[in-house]
């Protein structure tokens, strides 16, 4: 199964350029290899609204490759999750496992809530881009690997 990765938006964000949209990529890449899927992060940043094209980009993804069994998004990718999810029929839901959402307080816990396990983190202590990193070493944490 596949892991959709859903970036922030483009800008200049703790003395980096992220043109591409801000995502700490290689520890958002780890988690979805951790949680068992092949993680894959959509190439384009993210804008938080309805419609947006980052939203109707990863609708179409998710409706074209039927192997996405997990939706991540980091702030403003974080945000387009919850209009993903809303769009989908009752049958693309069922395929849905895991729903992680780093970085988007503006939007509760409950709104992302459904019949697939959630993750849902506000910014930690470190800062926001920091989100990544942090879910990952909580992870690592409380999953410590096999002797």
């Amino acid at each position: 199964m596949k892991m959709l990765i859903l970036r922030g938006k483009a800008g200049y964000y703790d003395d980096t350029d992220w043109p591409d949209g801000a995502l700490h990529e290689q520890p958002a890449l780890d988690y979805a290899t951790r949680r068992g899927y092949d993680g894959t992060v959509l190439p384009m940043p993210g804008k938080a609204y309805k419609g947006s094209p980052q939203h109707l980009a990863a609708l179409k993804e998710y409706r074209r490759d039927q192997t996405i069994g997990a939706l991540y998004g980091f702030s403003a990718g974080g945000y387009n999750v919850y209009h993903i999810i809303n769009d989908l029929t009752k049958g693309e839901r069922s395929r849905l496992q895991l729903v992680v959402v780093l970085g988007a307080p503006d939007r509760s816990a409950a709104s992302f809530k459904g019949p697939w396990e959630l993750v849902y983190r506000r910014d930690p202590s470190t800062g926001h881009m920091n989100g990544p990193d942090a879910l990952l070493a909580e992870w690592d944490k409380q999953h410590p690997p096999s002797p």
